[in-house]
């Protein structure tokens, strides 16, 4: 009965305890979820999308296709259904992965403005969570959580598509140009992964820059992202007659993809070709991951990413706008 009492006490003491006695990893994954609370569009508008594309299949499948095998010349090959699923598969992703950067740019950009806007800040600083936490939290979600989520809902949804495409194969509704194999499906999913790491490590400060505005912009951060980076490489062509920013915005955005894969930037991957199809899995011989990961811009980068970061955690401590 007293080692009962005890327990009870025990539990009862650890539940009053203030949430600066929690430990770290609990007050971040807290932080994260109220993120992902006022923040919806961030798992809403992938799902959406990948709802939409499960929704359009089922209907694309339900109609009956008639399609000459002549219109598909040597696809009677299993290997060339299988790289027609591989195909399938990535294309299905590219629509999730445009909402993704979209959705991360806007709560970059919003994450740390709104709260001002609102005065909700001053709720905030008044809970024993510090600056510091309260910036690397946004920045978890915007670099870490939000496109974990994005990949297993394009992981999730396109196993639901393709279910779907199965049954109405088996009914005879579609005919049978995809063929199911596992090995060559985890392959492409490795290749998005690895796409998608490489993204968020290179991208890492231009997420950084766009919260750093959301915090220092007081009338309108978005008019500012949007703006600075197509009016002050034309004032530099205007004024000194040389285009180093719009070099180093070029640089910044595609410049990672080379040294991952030349092909990637020269446009020679050859999946579709004249002699049949490849799987997307192929990319992964293409693919210098060693080369991409030492890069010394890329940790540049994200050394610079860490700098902005923590300038808007010192900006964020005295701005209120009160």
């Amino acid at each position: 009965m007293n080692s009962t009492l005890a327990t009870v006490a025990d539990a009862t003491a650890r539940s009053a305890a203030p949430p600066a006695a929690r430990s770290l990893a609990v007050r971040l994954l807290t932080l994260v979820r109220r993120e992902f609370w006022e923040h919806r569009y961030l798992w809403i508008a992938p799902l959406a999308v990948e709802g939409l594309l499960i929704v359009l299949g089922a209907i694309v499948g339900h109609r009956q296709i008639h399609i000459e095998d002549t219109d598909f010349d040597g696809w009677p090959l299993h290997a060339q259904k299988v790289a027609a699923f591989t195909i399938l598969q990535w294309m299905l992703s590219v629509p999730v992965c445009v909402v993704l950067m979209g959705a991360v740019s806007w709560y970059a950009l919003d994450c740390l403005y709104a709260e001002r806007k609102d005065r909700s800040i001053l709720f905030w600083k008044s809970l024993p969570v510090s600056d510091g936490l309260t910036v690397l939290s946004k920045a978890v979600v915007a670099l870490l959580a939000a496109p974990l989520v994005a990949f297993l809902v394009a992981l999730v949804g396109f196993l639901v598509f393709a279910a779907i495409l199965s049954l109405r194969t088996a009914a005879g509704g579609v005919p049978a140009y995809f063929s199911w194999d596992l090995i060559e499906w985890a392959r492409t999913e490795l290749v998005m992964l690895i796409l998608l790491t490489v993204a968020v490590l290179w991208y890492a400060p231009i997420v950084a820059a766009l919260m750093l505005l959301s915090v220092w912009a007081r009338p309108n951060p978005f008019l500012w992202a949007f703006l600075a980076p197509l009016v002050a490489p034309i004032l530099e062509r205007i004024a000194f007659g040389t285009h180093y920013l719009a070099s180093f915005l070029y640089y910044r955005t595609f410049g990672i993809w080379g040294t991952l894969a030349h092909a990637l930037t020269q446009g020679h991957i050859n999946i579709i070709t004249h002699h049949g199809l490849h799987p997307i899995g192929t990319l992964l011989d293409e693919f210098n991951i060693a080369a991409a990961l030492t890069d010394i811009d890329l940790w540049l980068g994200l050394a610079a990413a860490a700098v902005m970061l923590l300038v808007a955690v010192r900006l964020r401590r005295y701005r209120d706008d009160s």
